[in-house]
């Protein structure tokens, strides 16, 4: 009994120690390395067992069970540099300051559908920006604000109408039919990017009404104040993982959630105003000249020998309304349960009379911790969208205001009112049958959009162990939204009147619903000498798209419903597209992670193939190494190379030949249509090899990113003219081949980094080539919305450029001949970013540069104003060389260079002292003052209104078309921003 008295005794009094053995805790506190400000929300990670958890509001952590003996802590977060540190046996707090990483070296970047890993280590070029670059100037669409701030992505806008409008080009043209967007993703939900046109290019009577309607592309139903951060990527090892929808890149958004730590409330308002980047000018008449031109009816137009000039574009472009926008934002929680809450409502207004662009939205994110291994992530968001992008581009019934006005001698007034306050009549014989002014006042070109996004993710962490780990991720979304679309042109319209059927209005517009799921496991292997981790997944999208058009002619007066109109024609199409797909990536780090290899692929099989059940596999294979210390201390160079290929699926109904019901007396037929579709019809392949040189020195103060790439895009989606036995006109086949070559540079410098100062700079150059390297035996072609007549038009042909620009060429008795000729390009030679930030205590300034060298747009404005001697430059010898030209039948003076500098943007701001509004007993945290500017200043040698803007908007082949667009605008915000 003794005996056991004692061992009992004993053992009392080892308990405790054997406890603690096996229950090692290690607290501590994470903060800012520059002013000793707490961080929440970091994660810490135990490296040798991938044990985390996350500092809480005052920047505290709390590990229980830690291994015995010295170990590693990895710290991480959004926006600092992730800093490993030892731990020594016998240590049990620790404090940990993290350095503010200003040029992105930590960023994690995406390497799977379920899988990330930090800039530093990625084996391909990936551009990215944060949220903070995105949000800090308002901007009408997040890609509107990436102009200029990212490599091997060519962002030009469509026009100057507000609401948003522009096309994003990564690494040059890959198809010539297929689909040319890039594949849009929002924290894991397939995001619709389409454009939807609102049938007004109907109404304007153009050449291409589809193409020339200036429709928007509904990225801009995005908030940028709600984006944590935007990731491209570009090269096909990187994107292959998405398949057959990735061969125009991938760009992945991610929005921002919420903080462990007491509610944070943050409110911004700014209010500004939109006024003309550059307006055009038109030639101020004589008497003389008027009545020696138009005759003596021009004579009543002049009193006496004064000679009046109206600026018709100034009146049309006269609105100076102000604009504004008011974002709020609650984030919180506890380690948890976090969560993000913001609202926004944005209304621009366009310097055309009568146009705006409207957006209002709501945003949700929660995080929520169930149990220490699962974890469940929400987003939603709602936005309801609305504008009016005016009467602009080409027309061929004076319906649009630019075109008309080119047509509308100087000396009339289109402001003058009748008694009665209507418009007088214009001049039978001077000018044409329109008044844009009028036009401004009585049409209607409404857009409204509804839309839903909604995401849920759950991980849940099924084994953890000090050698392995697996984890099962779980995810899916919705997108859909509703756009409708209200056109009306009254009858009482002067360039109604003289139409066969006056008055007209559409309706249009169409729904969207994309759905996705994917299920993944996740294995990683921790072994002494590297580190395995097997990814493994299934996944699902289904894709529709439903749009309608209703356009009826000949309204009743003062009638605008579609059923009041003598002739009503219908248009309506269902598309709907379903793929499958597997992937298996594998991911190997050697050599203390300095040695990186990626290798996976993905099998898909979609409903628009024309063999619907057959698995199309696109691998990739990549590498990254990584060499400390070459440099210098804290400096490192990685060398890596990549291949993957990646797919175009075919555009929906291009395996099938439809049915058409053609007008036949007065009942409608039944007819095959001329295009024969491909019942074997397969998607297009992208084959890219990248290689790059990144590296760092000075202590991260110094970063660089070098690549190159070649791109090969085969089995192409093209059209060729059958057998005439056959019946068809076109049928639909894959062959030929196009090849994108190109070079990428990413330069970071930071000159000054202290507590009271920072300077970083940016610097980005992107130069690609194209080639069509094989037509499959077509002769050469214009491709959709390729121009006009002899006035410059892109042409797809072997060996030559696919964005080349012909025209006919001569023969030796100077006789037009059919052979044509490249006189342009509408690629530029490059393009270059130039990013400054720079805070000095309080003050904050920022500008974004971007040049674009060569290129070219066809300025078919100035043909128009020429053409009817209308032009400011008349009777010069510069307008002579252009009369001569056309007479000789060759336009090439009408092909200009579009090299442009632009002042992307600019802002200033001041964190005012807390001093200045501590008293005010409202529980004001922080309060800042700014104000920015967006396109502010533009240098060019291009006489039109913008080089960059193109009437055909989104296309595969860009034309640089510039036929009386919107002009473009810039604009100035005051801003302030309160934290509670």
């Amino acid at each position: 009994m003794e005996r056991l008295a004692r061992h009992l005794a004993l053992l009392t009094l080892l308990w405790p120690a054997a406890l603690s053995a096996q229950q090692r805790v290690i607290a501590g506190r994470v903060v800012d390395a520059m002013d000793g400000r707490p961080l929440p929300s970091v994660a810490v990670t135990v490296t040798e067992t991938r044990q985390t958890v996350l500092s809480d509001a005052e920047g505290r952590f709390r590990l229980v069970g830690v291994p015995s003996g010295r170990i590693s802590l990895r710290f991480s977060t959004i926006g600092y540099r992730s800093t490993t540190v030892a731990v020594e046996p016998d240590a049990q707090s620790i404090e940990v300051g993290l350095e503010t990483d200003v040029l992105n070296l930590d960023a994690l970047v995406v390497t799977g559908q379920a899988t990330t890993i930090d800039r530093r280590s990625a084996t391909t070029s990936i551009a990215y920006v944060s949220g903070e670059q995105v949000s800090r100037v308002s901007s009408p669409t997040a890609l509107n604000a990436m102009a200029g701030k990212i490599t091997g992505v060519n962002l030009q806008t469509n026009s100057g109408a507000p609401g948003g409008g522009i096309q994003m080009q990564i690494r040059g043209n890959s198809t010539i039919l297929g689909s040319f967007d890039p594949l849009f993703v929002v924290d894991g939900v397939i995001y619709s990017n389409a454009s939807i046109p609102s049938g007004r290019g109907y109404v304007n009577a153009a050449a291409s009404p589809e193409l020339e309607a200036d429709p928007v592309n509904r990225i801009a139903d995005l908030n940028p104040s709600d984006i944590a951060s935007i990731e491209v990527l570009k090269g096909a090892a990187a994107s292959a993982i998405y398949g057959s929808k990735a061969a125009n890149g991938v760009v992945i958004i991610t929005t921002k959630r919420g903080q462990a730590g007491p509610p944070q409330v943050e409110v911004t308002q700014r209010v500004g105003v939109f006024t003309p980047l550059r307006l055009l000018s038109f030639r101020r008449w004589t008497l003389d000249e008027a009545v020696a031109k138009y005759g003596e009816s021009a004579r009543p137009f002049f009193q006496g020998n004064q000679s009046p000039y109206y600026d018709h574009y100034a009146q049309v472009y006269s609105n100076r309304r102000p604009s504004y926008e008011t974002i709020a934002t609650v984030r919180g929680g506890s380690e948890a349960t976090r969560y993000y809450v913001s609202g926004a409502w944005k209304h621009d207004e366009g310097i055309e009379r009568g146009t705006f662009a409207t957006r209002q939205s709501l945003r949700a994110n929660l995080d929520q911790r169930l149990g220490t291994r699962t974890d469940i992530q929400v987003s939603t968001a709602f936005a309801r969208s609305e504008n009016d992008r005016g009467w602009d581009n080409n027309c061929n019934n004076f319906g649009c205001h630019g075109y008309a006005i080119a047509y509308i001698p100087s000396f009339i007034d289109l402001t003058r009112r009748n008694p009665d306050g209507s418009f007088p009549t214009p001049p039978q014989d001077i000018g044409v049958q329109a008044n844009p002014i009028q036009h401004t006042e009585l049409g209607v070109n409404l857009e409204e959009t509804i839309r839903f996004t909604g995401g849920i993710r759950l991980s849940w962490d099924a084994m953890q162990r000090a050698d392995q780990a697996l984890r099962l991720v779980v995810g899916g979304g919705i997108d859909a939204f509703d756009q409708e679309n209200d056109v009306w042109s009254p009858n009482e319209l002067f360039f109604e009147q003289s139409q066969t059927r006056p008055g007209e209005a559409v309706q249009s517009g169409g729904r969207s619903l994309f759905y996705n799921w994917n299920v993944n496991a996740i294995h990683t292997f921790l072994a002494p000498s590297f580190t395995a981790t097997t990814s493994f997944g299934l996944q699902y999208e289904d894709q529709r798209l439903h749009t309608h058009l209703i356009r009826t002619q000949g309204l009743l007066p003062g009638q605008r419903n579609v059923d009041q109109g003598t002739f009503t024609t219908t248009d309506e199409s269902l598309s709907e597209e379903r793929t499958l797909a597997v992937y298996l990536q594998e991911e190997l780090q050697l050599l203390d992670e300095r040695l990186l290899i990626l290798g996976g692929l993905r099998a898909e099989r979609s409903s628009v193939n024309g063999d619907a059940g057959r698995y199309y596999v696109f691998p990739k294979l990549s590498s990254s190494y990584r060499i400390p210390g070459l440099l210098g201390n804290a400096s490192e160079i990685k060398l890596r190379a990549a291949y993957g290929e990646t797919g175009n699926q075919p555009l929906f109904g291009m395996k099938y030949t439809d049915l058409e019901t053609p007008q036949i007396g007065g009942e409608k037929g039944v007819a095959v249509s001329a295009t024969a579709g491909s019942p074997v019809v397969e998607p297009e392949r992208v084959k890219e090899v990248e290689v790059g040189i990144d590296g760092f020195m000075m202590n991260g103060r110094l970063t660089w990113e070098l690549t190159a790439f070649t791109r090969n895009t085969t089995n192409l989606l093209l059209e060729r003219v059958p057998a005439p036995s056959t019946g068809y006109a076109e049928q639909i086949f894959n062959g030929g081949k196009l090849r994108n070559d190109g070079f990428e540079i990413a330069l970071g410098y930071a000159p000054i980094q202290t507590r009271d100062a920072l300077w970083v700079a940016r610097a980005t150059f992107t130069r690609y080539t194209s080639e069509v390297v094989d037509l499959a035996g077509l002769p050469p072609f214009y491709p959709t919305g390729s121009g006009f007549g002899n006035l410059g038009r892109t042409y797809v042909e072997e060996g030559k450029p696919i964005t080349q620009i012909v025209a006919l060429a001569y023969d030796k008795d100077g006789n037009v001949t059919s052979r044509q000729v490249q006189v342009g390009n509408s690629a530029p030679d490059f393009r270059v970013g130039l990013v400054n930030d720079v805070a000095f205590g309080r003050l904050g300034f920022s500008s974004t540069l971007d040049w674009q060298q060569g290129g070219n747009a066809i300025n078919l404005t100035k043909y128009l104003s020429d053409t009817q001697e209308t032009s400011p430059d008349y009777g010069t010898p510069a307008f002579e060389r252009r009369a001569a030209a056309r007479r000789d039948g060759v336009h090439q003076p009408y092909v200009e260079d579009a090299t442009f500098v632009k002042l992307r943007e600019v802002s200033i701001t001041w964190d005012v002292p807390e001093s200045l509004y501590a008293g005010m007993g409202i529980g004001v945290r922080d309060l800042r003052l700014g104000l920015s500017g967006r396109n502010v200043l533009m240098w060019t040698k291009y006489s039109g209104l913008d080089p960059e803007v193109a009437n055909f908007g989104p296309a595969a082949i860009r034309s640089n078309l510039d036929i009386a667009p919107y002009p473009p605008s810039r604009a100035f915000f005051l801003e302030i921003t309160v934290g509670f």
